[in-house]
């Protein structure tokens, strides 16, 4: 069995990751030694997992995991034939193939947060056809000791500090909130409206990440998939399945997904096919070469794949409003960059939505 990247909190043992192939009518399970569902690691018939099960959760798993299709979530309480209680948690990426975790409720209640300098800032994604305001990526920003609000690269160069396990929740909460009381003015614009939080591998791999998104998601009142997780594909490669895992648990606890920076790595058609998103980044370099014949056809044949699985497109980092026009032209749904926004402070997201929207 392969070992999970040591910086990963996954290690914590708290976690199964499972994958389930309808057409072999098994399915893999992945936990690591030492923790509470060790005894689950394995590949299993559905019938033999089932006897690892009590109660009523095992009719609920199986009925699930025979009957769904793809985009379909799969979240079921359980208690294992220890006693043990767990989540069962997942979603189909494709046909007869689902991903997911299964968490220990020995992985702890809802974290409470700790300490953080973190101050969310909000640069807008605008859509292409009008450039009104579609949405909102968090930035994560920090007080650095001279009291200027910085990025993480720049604090750490200072000499700051701050509680980096509390980040990736304190995040998702703050963005939640804010794009909570924008979508509640209850005008048009605002109801399709939606927050992208680029979380980190490690903060990915964090079993308890799921109970916390589903809890913001449900406190702050937002509908499936407005609230939105980027990952890079740097980041995944760290644990490629451990990401395909974690994803398909966070979109049943009702998170979108946006992959980022998609062109930038090696394996990016694998991770298209294998993640499952609602929509993709061009890494900023691919989408400024729009210009150039050669670099043109490949991002018009991408844009063209993307959108047939059913994705959207945004071209982040843009700078010239001309190369944004050129992007629509060939498909591209979104456009996020300098051309257009900077990041706004949080006080200044609501005041400033007025406009946003209406600027063009």
């Amino acid at each position: 069995m392969n070992q999970f990247s040591a910086d990963t909190a996954v290690t914590s043992a708290r976690a199964a990751l499972w994958t389930w192939s309808a057409s072999e009518g098994a399915i893999a399970i992945r936990a690591e030694p030492g923790g509470p569902l060790t005894a689950l690691d394995g590949r299993w018939t559905l019938e033999a997992l089932l006897g690892q099960l009590d109660g009523l959760a095992r009719g609920m798993i199986a009925s699930r995991l025979r009957e769904g299709r793809p985009g379909d979530p799969i979240d079921v309480r359980l208690t294992l034939i220890d006693g043990r209680p767990a989540h069962f948690i997942g979603a189909f990426h494709d046909l007869g193939v689902a991903r997911g975790l299964i968490v220990s409720a020995e992985a702890g209640a809802r974290l409470v947060y700790g300490e953080t300098n973190v101050e969310p800032v909000f640069q807008p994604i605008r859509r292409l056809d009008d450039l009104s305001v579609a949405g909102f990526e968090a930035l994560a920003r920090f007080r650095a000791p001279d009291g200027q609000l910085v990025g993480p690269d720049t604090l750490v160069g200072q000499g700051g500090s701050t509680d980096w396990t509390s980040i990736a929740p304190v995040m998702l909460a703050k963005s939640a909130g804010v794009l909570a009381s924008l979508r509640a003015q209850g005008r048009p614009e605002s109801k399709d409206l939606f927050m992208q939080v680029n979380l980190s591998a490690a903060e990915i791999a964090r079993p308890l990440l799921v109970e916390e998104i589903a809890a913001i998601i449900r406190d702050a009142g937002l509908p499936h998939g407005v609230l939105r997780i980027e990952l890079t594909e740097q980041a995944a490669l760290r644990d490629f399945d451990g990401a395909l895992g974690a994803l398909a648990a966070f979109r049943a606890a009702g998170a979108g997904i946006v992959l980022d920076d998609f062109g930038a790595g090696h394996s990016s058609f694998a991770w298209l096919a294998e993640l499952p998103a609602d929509g993709v980044k061009l890494d900023p370099k691919l989408s400024r070469m729009i210009r150039h014949p050669r670099a043109c056809r490949i991002v018009t044949a991408l844009t063209t794949l993307i959108r047939s699985l059913g994705m959207t497109v945004t071209a982040e980092g843009i700078e010239d409003a001309d190369v944004a026009g050129e992007l629509h032209a060939i498909g591209c749904d979104y456009v996020q960059g300098f051309a257009y926004d900077l990041p706004l402070r949080t006080p200044d997201v609501a005041v400033a939505f007025d406009t946003l929207r209406d600027h063009n």
